[in-house]
């Protein structure tokens, strides 16, 4: 078969947890096949002679459409010029879109889609306005109409596209990610945080800076617990999202919070592993990757008992009223008092088992099979 993926939510730098999925994704299923021919589409002047050496192989070819973006997704949208399908070099079998974007395809091509999360939807005050134009813009009910196959990484993403869209249950597939991360040791993890200057002892969160986060109650959760434990700091990790300078300011006042934007790689696996705990009371997720990632270093982790966190978590999570700021602070206490509360809790992360790509990726190829 030949397939096509959009890969234009995949950029040369810090990638996203959708960013994330597409590579990982790739990655595995061009190991574990090599009969089909992928070809990969991406757009843009900026990263136009970009490709990542990790995608590459003889059944891997590179489709770049060298036009501004917001350009390409006005002629998608008002339907202008060839569709999506005219940009490959020869007749695709499918296209699989591995998150929602502007697409103008045939009628003759299947379409496979994944939707991460529907919180643009489940939770509109999170986002800003130009934000909710663009999803407004990419017409998603066209897109789950469209698509043959609907892949969602959890069961509460699934759930939201039964709720929001008149859908067959039947054509959507929950796969959940794999989980990647590098093993660490304790002189390997100083060594690579030396350069950051953070205390020994630290709570962490890693993700973008935006209210979907909830970061403002992390922080002031940590304001009372820094009363109590004044040598510990708060690290905080991650792109700058929306609205991301009203945090920077509640940081810059309070010396004890430390914020080093987006840090990937290895780095990112010796702070999970050097954390006390991760915390994470995110409003909303569609999956969550950094709870997993810090449970895979056998790290406590106090997140948010709604939406998906509970169905990925399962009983390994202390979880929290995401709104309860006084909830937050008490799990740190708790963490830091009671040694042999928080050592159990670190057991039983070891035994605590996940999904990984190599398996989830065979599940997509199957996938791929049924949709031609």
């Amino acid at each position: 078969m030949n397939i096509g993926v959009d890969i234009r939510a995949l950029t040369p730098e810090k990638r996203s947890g959708v960013g994330s999925y597409i590579f990982e994704a790739l990655q595995n299923i061009i190991q574990l096949d090599h009969d089909n021919q992928y070809y990969l589409l991406s757009s843009g002047l900026k990263n136009k002679d970009y490709f990542p050496s990790e995608l590459e192989a003889d059944n891997v070819h590179k489709v770049h459409i060298a036009w501004p973006n917001k350009i390409l997704n006005i002629f998608l949208f008002f339907n202008l010029g060839k569709d999506l399908s005219k940009f490959f070099p020869v007749k695709l079998d499918l296209l699989w879109l591995p998150n929602i974007n502007f697409v103008k395809l045939d009628k003759e091509t299947p379409l496979l889609l994944t939707i991460h999360d529907l919180s643009f939807l489940h939770s509109k005050n999170f986002y800003s306005l130009k934000r909710k134009w663009w999803h407004k813009l990419v017409n998603v009910k066209f897109l789950v109409e469209r698509a043959k196959y609907i892949i969602t990484v959890s069961n509460n993403t699934k759930r939201d596209v039964m709720r929001f869209f008149t859908v067959n249950e039947e054509k959507i597939r929950v796969i959940y990610p794999g989980i990647q991360y590098t093993p660490m040791d304790f002189v390997k993890a100083k060594e690579m945080t030396r350069d950051l200057g953070i205390a020994d002892n630290f709570f962490l969160f890693l993700g973008t800076l935006e209210p979907r986060k909830n970061i403002i109650s992390i922080i002031k959760a940590f304001d009372r617990y820094h009363l109590e434990y004044p040598e510990t700091e708060l690290v905080l990790v991650g792109n700058k999202g929306w609205m991301y300078h009203k945090l920077l300011l509640a940081i810059k006042k309070r010396p004890y919070v430390k914020y080093f934007g987006f840090i990937k790689g290895d780095i990112k696996d010796a702070l999970y592993f050097l954390a006390k705990a991760l915390i994470w009371p995110s409003f909303y997720e569609g999956f969550g990757f950094p709870p997993l990632e810090a449970t895979m270093h056998a790290k406590p982790v106090i997140t948010s008992y709604k939406t998906s966190l509970p169905e990925i978590m399962q009983k390994q999570a202390m979880y929290v009223d995401p709104y309860n700021v006084s909830e937050i602070y008490q799990l740190m206490k708790i963490l830091t008092d009671d040694k042999e509360f928080a050592q159990k809790i670190q057991e039983q992360a070891k035994n605590f088992s996940f999904f990984k790509w190599s398996q989830q990726a065979k599940i997509i190829i199957d996938l791929f099979k049924k949709c031609v």
